[in-house]
């Protein structure tokens, strides 16, 4: 017999919540309160650079896009499955990027973020990974 995921609609309401505060910190530019949505032992995956590990690390290195011209994150959750105090959700997004000559351009892709409940109750993201969809 094999386990299947059973999900609870409060991690549902909590992973879209948290998905929303995610991308309006992304977009006012709050690298602390990004931070603050990771647990202390997470790992960031992001495309094209190697894993980043914990908290610390993970609020530097999002604090650099940042600075760049990286601006109206948006997130879709496709679907989100959990087995006991683990759940994971897969979605989608879309944002601006800054180009070469100053402007921006749209940037679509995927995500796949990994959640873990605390005791207590709150749910942190312990693994968090992501690509664009279009060529480098």
């Amino acid at each position: 017999m094999k386990a299947e995921p059973t999900l609870n609609q409060d991690v549902t309401a909590i992973i879209h919540k948290t998905g929303e505060d995610w991308a309006r910190y992304w977009n006012t530019r709050e690298p602390e309160k990004l931070a603050q949505l990771y647990a202390e032992d997470a790992v960031y995956l992001p495309p094209h650079h190697a894993a980043v590990h914990g908290r610390d690390a993970i609020r530097e290195y999002l604090s650099r896009p940042l600075h760049h011209g990286y601006t109206d994150l948006k997130f879709e959750v496709t679907y989100i499955k959990q087995t006991g105090d683990l759940a994971f959700d897969v979605g989608s997004y879309t944002m601006k990027v800054p180009t070469d000559g100053g402007g921006q351009k749209s940037d679509k892709g995927k995500y796949l973020t990994v959640w873990r409940k605390r005791p207590g109750g709150d749910w942190h993201i312990v693994a968090d990974s992501w690509s664009s969809d279009l060529p480098r």
